[in-house]
């Protein structure tokens, strides 16, 4: 049976509950979140006590949750509680550790810098499929910078700034200065200066973490419609990064709340973050915006699901997150895996044929494990189930348009229609000859899923044969395949319209 935790993160700017669903391999869901703005940094007396209004309501706030735990049945000492830059900084910090503890019986563990980033780092590592590059999370009290490189933390910094205390010290909340800006811009090129070790990779790809940049990439996917409301590996040029501050920094707070997508919890300090993350960007010249969704949080997940298993961590991100979906919606196994080994040596030996390379087989390998997720809601039309499920789904080590690709070619396996209109609503998000890409991949599913439509694995290996007007594939047998047989030379029309050459498979 599954277990709950809960994990609560209370930063500078808000105080956040976050509940998981673990099962014993690893696989997990989230199951309940829910935020409230306390801004624990906000107002700080003499800048380094937090005032007795912003405890108070941390308090009220942590009591709540507890109940919200509970109903989850997760009790208190299942509750991973962790505190970040406001808790680092404030003198008084152990005497509303102690209320805590005493009210709610929740233990808050007070993160030093380096753990911070570690989760953060951890976070990223396991959700994203990117081998080097430069981190930011950017929160109400502190900037977390990180560099790593072929999965590990290389170096870091913590600057003590974040969107709220650059509000505070450097902006104003209504009309932003042009002056104080720059003023604010000067400060971190200073702060920045001093870790020698950002400046030696030419053109990194930055990752962005927390909340204000995740307000950022809703911001933008509003303002160009994009058809997908997925934060989690995001991509914004730098070019559209500079528009959206550009638009934010030059309006009051009236107009900027009447902006698409701006967050009524930032939009006060959204342009503190953002000139934060600008002074960033001037200084290391990225070569573009990746946005996760996953951050401190699911850094800490990771680190308990790792911890209390003896699951070792993937060596890419894609791995632990394909078994979690594959065990979550009760895919059959067998017959998913047998599917894809059928589909990765077509692909394999017809490769002179479709002339795809590593990226798209990989494409393949997701779609043909994932092509009979949709029978978690229904059987009949769950090849269209399918689609709406990977579409929806957090799927990591895959961009968004690997996304739209996979869930088209996943419920293609079928000779049924499952969205009329998929090319041209996420045509956005494709690239030129993406539609190639899924005619050829999904004529290959299709013929796999024929070939073990008994669910017996019957078909136990492939041979290949390309000759000059036709394809001959036979097959090694371990039993009665006649249903198998009949079914996949069925496709022979739709492989000749897209390959060129007819079809027999014996």
């Amino acid at each position: 049976m599954p277990k709950k935790v809960g994990i609560i993160d209370l930063g500078s700017n808000s105080v956040r509950l976050v509940v998981f669903e673990v099962g014993k391999n690893g696989a997990f869901r989230l199951i309940d979140d829910i935020n409230d703005p306390i801004r624990l940094m906000e107002n700080m007396v003499c800048d380094k006590y937090l005032n007795d209004l912003a405890m108070h309501r941390t308090l009220k706030t942590i009591k709540l949750y507890k109940k919200l735990c509970a109903a989850h049945e997760i009790s208190a000492n299942r509750i991973i509680g962790v505190a970040t830059a406001a808790m680092r900084k404030a003198e008084n910090r152990d005497h509303l550790l102690k209320l805590l503890s005493n009210s709610t019986g929740i233990n808050f563990k007070i993160l030093s810098g380096r753990e911070e980033c570690l989760y953060v780092y951890k976070a990223i590592a396991n959700s994203m499929d990117i081998n080097a590059g430069i981190i930011v999370d950017i929160g109400g009290g502190s900037t977390e910078i990180i560099k790593f490189k072929d999965k590990h933390m290389k170096n870091y910094v913590c600057l003590p700034i974040g969107s709220i205390v650059a509000t505070e010290k450097f902006l104003d909340k209504n009309t932003i200065s042009p002056h104080k800006l720059d003023a604010l811009h000067s400060y971190i090129k200073e702060l920045l200066s001093e870790s020698d070790w950002l400046f030696e990779e030419k053109n990194p790809v930055l990752i962005g973490v927390g909340g204000v940049i995740r307000n950022l990439g809703k911001i933008h996917r509003n303002h160009i419609n994009y058809p997908l409301n997925k934060t989690h590996n995001y991509q914004m040029s730098i070019e559209d990064f500079q528009f959206i501050y550009n638009m934010l920094k030059n309006t009051d707070l009236e107009s900027r709340k009447k902006i698409s997508g701006v967050s009524k919890n930032r939009n006060d300090i959204i342009v503190g973050g953002l000139a934060i993350l600008n002074a960033i960007i001037s200084a290391i010249s990225p070569s573009k915006l990746v946005i996760s969704g996953f951050g401190l949080r699911e850094g800490i997940l990771y680190e308990h699901i790792f911890s209390n298993s003896k699951l070792i961590p993937q060596n890419d991100a894609l791995s632990l997150s394909l078994s979690s979906y594959m065990n979550l919606y009760g895919i059959r196994h067998k017959h998913a895996e047998q599917v894809c080994f059928i589909s990765l040596s077509l692909f394999d030996q017809l490769k002179p044929l479709h002339k795809l390379g590593e990226d798209e087989r990989k494409l393949l390998k997701v779609a043909s494990l994932l092509h009979d997720i949709g029978i978690s809601i229904s059987y009949y039309e769950h090849h269209k189930h399918s689609f709406y499920i990977i579409l929806n789904s957090r799927l990591n080590g895959i961009t968004q348009r690997e996304t739209v690709l996979i869930s088209a070619i996943a419920a293609s396996h079928t000779d049924k229609p499952f969205n009329d209109d998929w090319q041209d609503k996420y045509s956005s998000i494709l690239l030129p000859g993406d539609i190639e890409i899924y005619e050829k991949l999904s004529v290959l599913l299709k013929l796999a899923e024929c070939l073990d439509r008994s669910e017996t694995g019957v078909i136990q290996s492939l041979e290949c044969q390309i000759l000059d007007a036709s394809v001959k594939i036979q097959t090694i047998k371990d039993g009665d395949a006649e249903l198998e047989l009949s079914l996949s030379n069925e496709y022979n029309d739709l492989f000749k319209k897209c390959f060129g050459k007819s079809l027999t498979i014996l």
